[in-house]
Formats: C-alpha cells, sequence, structure tokens
C-alpha cells in the first residue's frame, strides 16, 4: 500500500555510480514509473 501511494507523488532521487573509470552523481523524478527531468553530473 506505501508503495502506492508514493507513486502519486513526484519524488526526487539521487544516486552515484562508476562507469568506465568516470563518476557519475545523477538525480531524476519518477512519476508512475517514468522518469523526468534527468540531470547527470560527472565528478572528476
Amino acid at each position: 500500500m506505501k508503495w502506492y501511494l508514493k507513486q502519486l507523488l513526484p519524488l526526487t532521487y539521487r544516486t552515484h555510480y562508476e562507469e568506465g573509470g568516470v563518476r557519475h552523481f545523477t538525480v531524476w523524478k519518477m512519476w508512475f514509473g517514468r522518469s523526468f527531468a534527468i540531470d547527470d553530473y560527472i565528478i572528476g
């Protein structure tokens, strides 16, 4: 039930990961299982 309620709101998520030796920091919004407003930053 909690998951269904969270899907009704456009929530913001943040993550960091490394790809090919390059570190990334990504911020995005998800609403009804769809991602939008995705910002990807390269760290160092």
